[in-house]
């Protein structure tokens, strides 16, 4: 186990002997699991802990998670401790203070961001030849976007080529669900589709999964190369993020299109426009069981990519 999901109203959790306890009113016996063996606490309903319970977590280096399900983006997480190994926190501060190195780095993020979305793509093109059109001009223009990353010198350039490749892509990723899911391009505050609900909650589990490996490697999360730094913000994590879109936008895909989740696990408060749209119990029971089969391997190739990101950054800065 690495990840574990509370999704019950007045849980109750505390460390007992190195085992986190959740005890649910009226229902025994109560579920305790090894503390040694977690790498995320997500906690997405109302539960009663203590702060010895935070600080035990944290000294196990476990990540927590606190979800709003009304408001994806409004999350909470409590990282562990920072790694030992202060030098590595060192070279990333000396890259971010050269404008080439980042410029750079944000390049080369940028370019296979956009190479993922074509990926998936072209993938979506070979099982909907329905919707070839579609598929066929989002890929040309992304190709565009492609060509002209390598002559780019600013910052805001770079944001325009991605945004110009994320408009296409969205326009034609959209066109992969059914109508009755209502979803017409990305809205996030608050969701009012199921698949943006969707979307928010699996980029907010990339988010701290980021954080995480992004921590244990050694990495400052809140100074990135392509995201500025703004206040409570983990840049850095944003960048890694940015590689595990496209990967997490095929399984959403896949969870429709299979009919895993499905337009009754969702509701919307008193079937009103502009409220938000919610995945409901069993609408979760069913994400969060195939969110933890899919995060493995998203997991093991952030841990893989910050490693990467180690190496080159001591090998461009000893040079």
């Amino acid at each position: 186990m690495k990840t574990l999901f509370i999704d019950r109203k007045n849980a109750e959790l505390e460390i007992e002997k190195g085992r986190l306890i959740v005890r649910i009113p009226d229902q025994n016996p109560h579920f305790s699991v090894p503390t040694n063996i977690l790498e995320m606490l997500v906690i997405s309903a109302p539960v009663r802990f203590s702060s010895t319970l935070m600080t035990q977590l944290t000294q196990e280096k476990v990540i927590s998670v606190f979800i709003n399900q009304r408001r994806m983006d409004g999350c909470t997480i409590t990282t562990g401790i920072m790694h030992n190994d202060a030098r590595r926190r060192l070279l990333q501060y000396q890259a971010i203070n050269q404008i080439s190195l980042r410029i750079t780095y944000a390049k080369q993020l940028v370019e296979q961001k956009l190479r993922l979305q074509k990926a998936l793509l072209i993938r979506a093109l070979n099982a909907r030849p329905d919707l070839r059109l579609d598929m066929t001009k989002a890929i040309s223009r992304i190709d565009y976007q492609l060509r002209n990353i390598n002559d780019i010198a600013t910052f805001e350039s770079l944001r325009g080529v991605e945004g110009a490749a994320g408009a296409a892509y969205f326009k034609a990723y959209q066109k992969l669900f059914a109508p009755s899911l209502a979803f017409n391009g990305r809205n996030r505050r608050p969701p009012l589709d199921p698949v943006n609900v969707v979307l928010s909650l699996t980029y907010t589990l990339l988010h701290a999964e980021a954080v995480r490996a992004l921590f244990s490697t050694g990495f400052d999360p809140l100074l990135g190369f392509y995201h500025e730094p703004d206040f409570g913000r983990e840049s850095l994590a944003c960048d890694m993020v940015e590689l595990f879109r496209p990967l997490a936008e095929r399984w959403i895909w896949r969870l429709f299109a299979r009919e895993i989740l499905r337009p009754e696990h969702f509701s919307k408060e008193s079937n009103k426009e502009g409220l938000p749209c919610i995945l409901d119990k069993r609408g979760r029971e069913i994400y969060y069981t195939e969110y933890e089969v899919s995060a493995r391997n998203w997991r093991r190739l952030m841990r893989r990519s910050s490693r990467k990101w180690l190496d080159v950054l001591s090998t461009n800065l000893s040079e």
